[in-house]
């Protein structure tokens, strides 16, 4: 008898028992899905095709717009997980049974972040789609980072360069403390901080996120969820919203006081939430990638506080390419494709205007 393949919604229960066999990140839950789709990034689903001895599930969250429907992943890192995902055979008719899923909700593209910590990019390299993506269907982006929390304290400092010993100290010194906000009391002071941040480092608008997202953030990630707050005599100088699930924490979002930026508080913040996070189970903290998955500056300051260092993947796929050339030709017109970015059906169209 053949592998069953399901499609869940995130109120079925089924959703996190599957995840629940495999490792996985709070990005792949069904309250985090359910929340996305609250705050209007698609419907959400998850695909599962196996037994709970071997399987792979896939969340995602498809999206409806003007007559075409791509499947996304939500705000993170997610990708398929499972598994008995070193059997190339199984993968493959996997692959061909959630394809085949997917044809039936009618996706013409998928997009997908893939997990730096998780390497779930390697089941995929193999997947191919109705016809090629130009550029690629596996695409390396960068490099992430992530801290050992294996490490006590003092080991995990000798291994910082001497110039971020020093800073931290230095904040220490300056009276910076960090500490966990089990109440959540700071929560509010966060959101502010947040997008002040937002604003100083000339964010898209996207991600200028309303008090309504942040009461529904808080929501999904229920336990999983933890706030850490730097603070200079009793103020707020710095704030973390850091996850744990598994051995894996998340330093999701971050906000400063633009008044304490001299004293650099978010190095002494994220030393502490290392300490925070350990306490709590994980024995990795995920500080991410750069910008765009770019090794740029946010890149380099992360990097200070480590040196292991993940590949950030993403991948991208044609489902249908009858339905993916139509809409290429309605977008496009005599304009040729941008095939940098996916689905180009999306990519801005440049107006040319004479005087």
């Amino acid at each position: 008898m053949p592998d069953p393949t399901v499609l869940l919604s995130p109120s079925d229960p089924a959703w996190d028992e599957w995840l629940g066999r495999a490792p996985h990140d709070f990005y792949h839950r069904a309250a985090y899905h359910a929340f996305a789709e609250r705050m209007g990034e698609g419907r959400a689903w998850m695909v599962v095709h196996g037994t709970p001895e071997r399987f792979m599930a896939w969340p995602y969250v498809a999206s409806f717009e003007d007559g075409r429907t791509d499947a996304n992943s939500v705000y993170g890192y997610t990708g398929p997980v499972g598994l008995g995902l070193d059997d190339t055979e199984f993968l493959a008719r996997a692959w061909s049974e959630i394809r085949a899923a997917w044809a039936d909700q009618e996706l013409v593209t998928l997009f997908t972040r893939f997990h730096p910590l998780l390497q779930n990019w390697r089941h995929c390299e193999g997947f191919h789609g109705d016809e090629l993506t130009p550029g690629g269907e596996v695409l390396h982006l960068g490099r992430s980072v992530s801290i050992d929390l294996t490490h006590d304290r003092e080991t995990r400092r000798r291994l910082y360069p001497k110039v971020l010993r020093q800073e931290i100290k230095e904040s220490e010194r300056a009276g910076l403390v960090v500490e966990r906000d089990s109440e959540w009391s700071t929560y509010p002071t966060f959101a502010e901080l947040y997008r002040a941040t937002m604003r100083n480092n000339e964010a898209s608008e996207r991600y200028m996120f309303s008090d309504r997202y942040f009461e529904a953030l808080r929501d999904a990630l229920g336990s999983l969820g933890h706030l850490a707050v730097a603070k200079v005599e009793g103020e707020a100088a710095a704030i973390l919203l850091l996850t744990v699930c598994g051995d894996i924490a998340e330093a999701h979002l971050t906000g400063v006081n633009a008044k304490f930026r001299a004293l650099s508080p978010l190095k002494g913040l994220l030393d502490g939430v290392a300490d925070i996070a350990r306490s709590l189970g994980a024995t990795r903290l995920h500080l991410g990638a750069g910008r765009g998955g770019h090794e740029d500056s946010l890149f380099e300051f992360k990097a200070r506080f480590s040196s292991v260092r993940h590949d950030f993947k993403v991948g991208r796929w044609i489902l249908d390419k009858s339905a993916y050339r139509a809409l290429l030709c309605a977008h496009c017109g005599d304009a040729a494709p941008d095939v940098g970015y996916f689905p180009a059906y999306r990519a801005p169209i440049a107006v040319a205007t004479g005087h």
